[in-house]
């Protein structure tokens, strides 16, 4: 974990000197994001819809200790003092934390993996996270910290992309060649299953689509781009080389065209939950 200087307060933290995992998958991701930093804002529609449809989901009590997980440019936390009296914000890359920091609004900003949370145990509230868990290697271990950090009766609530987001731009890069030009991400079946073989948690589920619109193809590869989102699995970037490549793309990305714009269409999976009083 790497801490911005001042910032950091114990107890609930547990090692102010554990660093962030170095897989180059990791620092891969942290990077793309990073380099959103400035851009990211204005580019996350997407994002900004889901996460407070995500936030309304949570308890409005100005009370006890918040972890936004994933927390980006922190553009989320003016709202958060509805929420609670105080939250940690949490992201894998430093650059996001910087920039959040900015607003000098969270307890700590803190640099690290979901999946190897360095917080005590049982000493988080609620937990709020939106648009991560998608980006994780082993999302049951993102779970199980979750369910570890959080103290009995405390509170969740989290989106991710699955299966089914893309479908257009992944059907128009398949009329051109058998490259994977898009991340795949995880059915809400098998994430479910995932979640319901966690213990000690009332979960909650829906699933919910979310179409934007764009005046042509290349204005979804540059918002993509604008998030720090174009990072694909064995790939080093979206993929797209060539004017006629381009042209191709977009003549066969037509067929989603509406009287909006050419459609691209995002699946969410909001997973809610609570811990049990027995559990902890």
């Amino acid at each position: 974990m790497t801490a911005l200087p001042n910032l950091i307060n114990q107890p609930i933290f547990k090692d102010s000197a554990v660093t962030c995992a170095a897989e180059p998958a990791l620092k891969r991701i942290a990077q793309s994001f990073g380099k959103a930093r400035d851009s990211y804002i204005g580019a996350a529609r997407l994002q900004q819809k889901v996460a407070l449809d995500a936030l309304a989901l949570l308890a409005k009590t100005s009370q006890g200790h918040l972890v936004d997980l994933g927390c980006g440019p922190g553009w989320l936390h003016p709202k958060l003092s509805d929420y609670c009296q105080q939250f940690s914000a949490v992201d894998l890359s430093p650059d996001m934390l910087a920039k959040a920091a900015e607003l000098g609004l969270a307890k700590a900003y803190i640099q690290a993996d979901a999946a190897t949370l360095p917080l005590q145990s049982a000493s988080v509230d609620k937990l709020f996270s939106s648009l991560m868990l998608q980006w994780c290697k082993d999302p049951a271990s993102v779970l199980g910290q979750i369910k570890r950090v959080l103290k009995a009766k405390g509170q969740f609530v989290i989106t991710t992309l699955v299966d089914g987001s893309l479908a257009e731009l992944r059907s128009a890069f398949a009329t051109l060649d058998n490259n994977n030009h898009v991340n795949n991400f995880m059915p809400a079946e098998q994430l479910i299953q995932l979640c319901q073989a966690i213990s000690g948690i009332d979960w909650q589920f829906k699933q919910q689509s979310y179409p934007l619109y764009y005046p042509d193809v290349l204005s979804l590869a540059r918002e993509l781009k604008s998030l720090g989102a174009n990072q694909v699995q064995g790939k080093k970037r979206l993929g797209l080389t060539g004017k006629q490549y381009w042209q191709q793309l977009s003549q066969a990305y037509e067929q989603h065209r509406t009287s909006e714009g050419l459609k691209a269409s995002y699946q969410v999976l909001f997973i809610q939950g609570q811990l049990n009083d027995e559990d902890k």
